[in-house]
């Protein structure tokens, strides 16, 4: 190439970038006529995102591979938190009041689950974010509340430290907290942001 092709391809390039455009020496995957696709930067993580991430590679944390309503992988806990680490939205159970819907997952909520485990060291078992069956009302379905079926090696209701995590749920900040000696949570700790 001679100096003249160089000095022009550069002038190109530069008025290019000035208007905005990307330049490239190959213009693929554009064909003649047509300008050159060019991938746009990847976004920042979403605060949600990032805090599933951290919830997902959390120590401690462990998720029921089923519903007690049933079966449906893509709304079980650990993929919920699988679909926002990756920008989605969580999906609820095809059952229950919010058949089949998709839901953003609170940052309150994710941040108290995260802080079970790294500030009160629980050691716990998710059995709900938005999928299984809940009230019509409840807040599962609006991402804003979590269910804990095990803690420390022990089921809810057989001699778990359900009030202790009922506490720290209360102290991270959850408006309504229920377990053993509510309606319906005998045999679980729904904490809700």
């Amino acid at each position: 190439m001679n100096r003249l092709a160089v000095c022009a391809t550069v002038a190109v390039s530069a008025i290019a970038l000035s208007a905005g455009q990307a330049a490239t020496a190959d213009p693929s995957p554009g064909r003649h006529g047509q300008a050159a696709r060019h991938h746009a930067p990847a976004k920042p993580a979403s605060e949600s995102a990032r805090l599933a991430r951290s919830v997902l590679n959390a120590k401690g944390i462990t998720y029921a591979k089923a519903h007690v309503s049933g079966t449906d992988k893509v709304s079980l806990p650990q993929q919920n938190l699988v679909d926002v680490s990756n920008g989605r939205l969580a999906k609820t159970s095809p059952w229950g009041h919010k058949k089949g819907a998709r839901v953003a997952l609170d940052t309150r909520m994710l941040n108290g689950v995260l802080k079970l485990g790294t500030q009160y060291h629980y050691k716990f078992e998710i059995s709900e974010f938005v999928g299984g069956r809940h009230s019509r009302t409840s807040k599962h379905y609006a991402g804003r509340a979590v269910d804990v079926t095990w803690i420390n090696g022990r089921h809810v209701g057989k001699r778990a430290d359900h009030r202790g995590l009922m506490n720290a749920c209360r102290k991270l900040g959850a408006t309504l907290v229920l377990g053993p000696g509510d309606k319906n949570h005998d045999t679980h700790v729904h904490c809700q942001w």
